[in-house]
């Protein structure tokens, strides 16, 4: 069996096919070594990313923003993001989600420039020019978008999980309430209703206020009365008693009574609400913010979208309602996500569709899930954990499915396969669909100079998603081009994972710290692929020596002998291409010769590492 190095794991993830390229490949604007896309802040055009367990933001057109250093980021929100510098996460138990501790937040702007100091043991997401932190000695404080705190609320009792925003120009923070009350009416916390300059408007004593969904149309969503619990974490949690939700407005008063089972935030003038049948089912409407029931509380289930319309369950289907409560649709869906670009997708009989807003069936997609449109295309995931692709709003396919993950937002495509992810212009993808052969995707990532059926395709998409090699401009590979010793060792160590070089004397008189191949050097010399104090980067490296250095990473086995008419018996590299050959890492270069002074090019140098490190 071959020996498996640090790169070994990546197998199960590689390679899933080489498209062919189409008369148009799509060169990509940037490739990223980021191992997860956290969150997408649409206002700011920014990517949370998170790589080594520490984080940071770049723009969708793939340019940096903040390099991840931090230890913690919150994402954008109103041209702010919060970030700390320091800290850990802690894992939850049960219910209670992971916590950070022991960091200073401050908060940068959309230019990545920190505007307020990092000395906040809590940070909450910018709205209306203001947010809400928590200082060192644990009081609630109001700060505008300079860092200056405008008002403080020492009476505030935020437990873990919890945040305070503006929202219409009122924030409401709960806070320790002073009055007893009897056990079975316990009322935890008041609710304290403030405007953007920290001004104390009025105290709610409702046993709960959605403080956190905040008052959207005028009003929030308040419940009368419930009973808390406390777990085994010694985490509380609020149940409301029936028909004990209603909406309070923007002075306090109720302004829809509690009547309601439920009671969501409004959204695009619409609230979803339950109310209790004569038979005791729930049933599930809409009300609008003056109180009356927009659309009567007759069916299983509803839910509101922040483009003005809803959705209506009836059964196991659901249909789309209009901001007055008119029907767009019939029960025809199983599920039903929101609409973007006047196109939702939806799914009906077991199979995914895109509709318009009248439900006119505008495509069936082969998939199991997607991401909401943009910009006239989707993301689509095949089904189970497959494969992702991109789809446009005909139904055509501009991306195969080859990717492990993919995002699409403000015009920008993010596609990764192996360890990259990779950034394309999608009005670029678009046009080379044009382009492309009837019933073939635009060539994104492909290479005009490696043809499908290439001895080396796998191997060139094997080693460009996994950044050991990469592209020569203009969707160009150049499989032919000759490689020096400098970029065959520099390809060796990314294969096995870029390890660092314990050392730190440079052994060499011909390397220094600037060049690209350095830790490449350093660390092929205290592995014993190569030795000496001369390096020779830029000298010519040929098919015997490319082995050999693979040889030698396999740590030199011994016991193999010459089997090609042109390699003898005391050549360096004989035991090397032997051992090769035995590994199906070569099969020689036709009629029983290997031909070891030939020039190693970059289609063999790839293909001989790719049969090493990753077929069987």
């Amino acid at each position: 069996m071959r020996k498996k190095l640090l790169a070994l794991a990546l197998a199960g993830l590689l390679c899933l096919g080489f498209a062919p390229p189409a008369h148009a490949a799509v060169e990509e604007l940037v490739s990223l070594r980021v191992d997860e896309v956290i969150a997408y802040s649409g206002e700011e055009e920014a990517y949370t990313v998170r790589e080594d367990g520490l984080y940071g933001f770049y723009r969708t057109d793939g340019s940096v923003l903040l390099e991840p250093n931090y230890a913690a980021v919150g994402p954008f929100s109103d041209g702010m993001a919060a970030v700390s510098l320091s800290g850990d996460w802690v894992e939850g138990s049960g219910s209670t989600p992971p916590r950070f501790r022991g960091g200073r937040f401050g908060y940068v702007d959309a230019g990545g420039v920190l505007t307020v100091a990092m000395q906040y043991r809590q940070a909450f997401p910018f709205s209306e020019d203001r947010a809400f932190a928590v200082d060192g000695s644990g009081t609630l404080v109001l700060l505008d978008r300079t860092g200056r705190e405008l008002a403080s609320f020492p009476q505030a009792e935020l437990w873990a999980g919890e945040s305070v925003r503006l929202s219409e120009g009122l924030a409401v923070i709960p806070v320790k309430c002073e009055e007893e009350t009897p056990a079975e009416e316990e009322t935890a916390r008041a609710y304290l209703v403030v405007d953007s300059g920290g001004r104390e408007l009025f105290t709610l004593t409702d046993a709960w206020v959605d403080f956190m969904g905040g008052y959207h149309s005028g009003r929030i969503a308040a419940a009368e009365t419930g009973e808390w619990t406390e777990d085994e974490a010694g985490s509380r949690s609020f149940t409301a008693a029936s028909g004990a939700w209603g909406y309070r407005d923007e002075a306090g008063e109720l302004a829809i009574p509690f009547q309601f089972e439920e009671a969501a935030p409004f959204s695009g003038g619409l609230a979803a609400v339950c109310l209790r049948g004569e038979d005791g089912e729930t049933l599930y409407g809409f009300v609008s913010p003056e109180g009356g029931m927009t659309v009567p509380a007759e069916y299983d289930g509803a839910r509101s979208f922040d483009g003005g319309t809803g959705a209506l369950l009836l059964g196991d289907n659901w249909a789309y309602v209009d901001q007055e409560g008119r029907l767009l649709t019939d029960f025809l869906y199983e599920e039903a996500g929101p609409f973007r670009d006047g196109i939702a997708l939806v799914r009906s009989g077991g199979q995914l569709q895109a509709i318009s807003e009248r439900g006119r069936i505008l495509f069936t997609a082969s998939a199991g899930r997607g991401l909401a449109f943009s910009g006239g295309v989707t993301v689509l995931q095949e089904e189970g954990d497959g494969a992702w692709g991109v789809c446009g709003e005909d139904g055509e396919l501009l991306v195969p499915f080859e990717y492990e993950e993919a995002f699409h937002w403000d015009g920008y495509l993010w596609l990764k396969r192996g360890e990259l992810w990779r950034v394309y212009r999608t009005e670029d993808v678009i046009e080379a669909s044009q382009t492309a052969p009837e019933g073939e995707a635009a060539g994104v990532g492909a290479f005009l100079d490696v043809p499908a059926d290439a001895w080396y395709a796998a191997a060139v998409t094997w080693a460009t998603d996994h950044d050991v090699i990469t592209g020569t401009g203009g969707s160009q590979f150049s499989p032919d081009r000759s490689c020096t010793t400098g970029e065959i060792i520099t390809f060796l160590w990314r294969a096995v994972g870029r390890p660092e070089p314990e050392r730190e004397e440079n052994p060499f008189t011909d390397v220094s710290a600037s060049h690209y191949y350095y830790q490449a050097a350093l660390w092929a010399y205290e592995n014993g692929i190569v030795s000496g104090d001369v390096f020779g980067a830029a000298e010519l490296c040929s098919r015997g020596m490319a082995v050999t250095y693979l040889w030698r990473l396999a740590g030199s086995p011994g016991g193999y002998f010459p089997v090609f008419a042109d390699v003898d018996m005391d050549a360096v590299y004989a035991q090397a291409v032997s051992w090769a050959l035995s590994e199906d890492i070569t099969g020689g270069n036709g009629g029983g010769f290997f031909s070891p002074d030939e020039i190693c090019s970059r289609g063999q140098i790839v293909t001989f590492l790719y049969r090493y490190l990753v077929e069987d």
